[in-house]
């Protein structure tokens, strides 16, 4: 999440995330980031790998952002296979809101690359 944030350059105040998870009939698993400072629903993946994983928020299939992927009614949907309803997005919020794992990441800097040496 610290990796995110400073990748969207967030870093200069405080970020509450939640994290749930529903796994489905088939077996099949979805985990829902809510970002609460830029009302985003993020779904992720996640990764095996241990060194990627810290990137893996970065590039999430789906980023739901309340007011620009959520529409009033199941008609505005209107065939799109992206939006969803804001009642949808409220409902996932908020069920993490009580179910889910919140963290928080408070300010902080990002250090600066090392210059390359002349050697």
């Amino acid at each position: 999440m610290t990796n995110a944030v400073a990748f969207f350059k967030k870093n200069h105040r405080t970020n509450h995330f939640c994290v749930v998870g529903y796994r489905w009939r088939t077996g099949s698993m979805n985990v829902w980031v809510l970002w609460r400072e830029e009302k985003r629903l993020l779904l992720w993946d996640g990764a095996l790998d241990p060194d990627s994983r810290a990137d893996t928020l970065i590039g999430v299939h789906r980023s739901l952002k309340l007011g620009k992927d959520t529409v009033k009614t199941e008609d505005d949907i209107n065939g799109s296979t992206y939006l969803v309803t804001e009642q949808w997005w409220h409902a996932v919020a908020d069920d993490c809101m009580k179910h889910g794992e919140k963290y928080v990441i408070k300010p902080f800097k990002v250090a600066k690359p090392a210059k390359p040496s002349d050697d």
